[in-house]
């Protein structure tokens, strides 16, 4: 059997655009690996597994909020025909401790365009507002209600998978290592020795599309590392924390830059978790898959485990936690900071990789862009082609 369309990668992005393809087109499959129930067994990772990613819609510029606005209003929809709940709309607050900056500066405008939005000048005003937070009395912020808070990946991406194979999509539990045009379709090859064949590819396997052979030339990408901190804290405190919004802090210490924070959610083991993570001095910039392998099967991310902790209770002084925790993350940043959308080769492969860090809060648009791309050659009404260019290494 000939597919007429493959998406390699069952992430955020790659189970949109499988839920788009088969939607629109002929037989679809996507193939990726399920969460691994062993970490040493795996040879790809998510970002990392967790229950809670940041929605915001106000981005750094028009192209990303509107990414952002059009995945969201998906949701209710995507809730509906699923019966799976994922989004939490408690609002997103951005918090700079210096004052105004370029983002709070553009925010204004931008946000007209799309929400109402709340504007603070002080750090007491945002107390005021936030009791749980604490911040200098020179911050400056904005608060998004509408649509705006957190998502759970896990549940989004099931969400989405089952869409697609309601509407008869093929889901298929695997890793791909070669992708080769032969003739007039591509033959791909996975871990378990199978293979599979279709008219069109598309590349959605988020770090890891430089470290097989997937492409014959590699994207530029820079791949860092990143730590999260999970507090552990009881059903009281997280009731006592259920109204907070989700936090970007852009705060630039030595140790520790660019804060985003989540509220304790539930977690599959049942206990409650605040999330918080951030760039850290020490972050490691990746360049071959061995590195990266380590750094998600056995890094030390608890070295970090005071300088984030410390972070966090200048922010919220009054959490009771139980106890900390750390997680490893990777984000891959593009060369021109927007995600790589396109054909990259004229025979029909085409990809959809390089998040930015941003992926998670509009997976959704970027799946119908890339979709809109391989059926029809074009992108959707209000997205520039030129925004989304695949850059390659020299």
């Amino acid at each position: 059997m000939i597919f007429e369309n493959i998406i390699i990668g069952k992430g955020l992005v790659g189970a949109a655009a499988a839920k788009y393809l088969q939607k629109n087109s002929g037989d679809v499959a996507i193939i990726g690996p399920d969460e691994p129930d062993v970490i040493e067994d795996a040879i790809v990772f998510s970002s990392h597994y967790d229950e809670g990613r940041i929605q915001r819609i106000i981005g750094l510029d028009e192209v990303w909020t509107l990414l952002n606005y059009e995945s969201s209003k998906q949701y209710s929809y995507i809730e509906s025909e699923s019966g799976i709940k994922f989004h939490n709309a408690d609002g997103c607050l951005y918090v700079n401790p210096t004052g105004m900056d370029n983002y709070l500066h553009n925010a204004k405008k931008l946000a007209g365009k799309f929400l109402s939005y709340q504007f603070f000048e002080t750090g007491k005003t945002i107390h005021q507002q936030f009791p749980g937070f604490n911040f200098p009395g020179s911050s400056a912020g904005i608060f998004e209600r509408e649509l705006s808070g957190s998502i759970n990946p896990r549940l989004l991406i099931k969400a989405q998978l089952k869409l697609f194979e309601n509407n008869k999509g093929v889901i298929i539990n695997d890793v791909v290592l070669k992708v080769k045009h032969e003739r007039n379709h591509f033959t791909v090859y996975t871990n378990e020795k199978k293979t599979y064949h279709s008219k069109n590819v598309l590349l959605c396997p988020g770090a890891f599309i430089n470290f097989f052979d997937l492409t014959e030339k590699k994207l530029s990408l820079d791949l860092k590392s990143e730590t999260v901190l999970l507090a552990e804290v009881s059903a009281k405190e997280a009731a006592r924390l259920s109204t907070l919004p989700s936090l970007l802090y852009e705060i630039n210490e030595p140790e520790y830059q660019n804060i985003y924070l989540i509220k304790p959610l539930k977690y599959p083991d049942e206990k409650y978790y605040l999330k918080m993570g951030c760039n850290l001095k020490d972050d490691i910039h990746f360049k071959d898959l061995g590195k990266i392998q380590h750094w998600f099967k056995e890094g030390n991310s608890d070295k970090s485990g005071e300088v984030l902790k410390e972070a966090l209770m200048k922010i919220m002084p009054s959490l009771q936690a139980v106890r900390f925790t750390t997680a490893r993350c990777i984000v891959s940043y593009t060369h021109h900071r927007k995600e790589y959308i396109g054909k990259i080769a004229e025979d029909g492969l085409y990809v959809a990789c390089g998040g930015n860090g941003y992926t998670a809060m509009c997976s959704d648009a970027i799946g119908k862009i890339a979709a809109h791309v391989v059926l029809h050659g074009t992108f959707v009404q209000g997205f520039p082609k030129e925004s989304f260019i695949p850059v390659f290494t020299k």
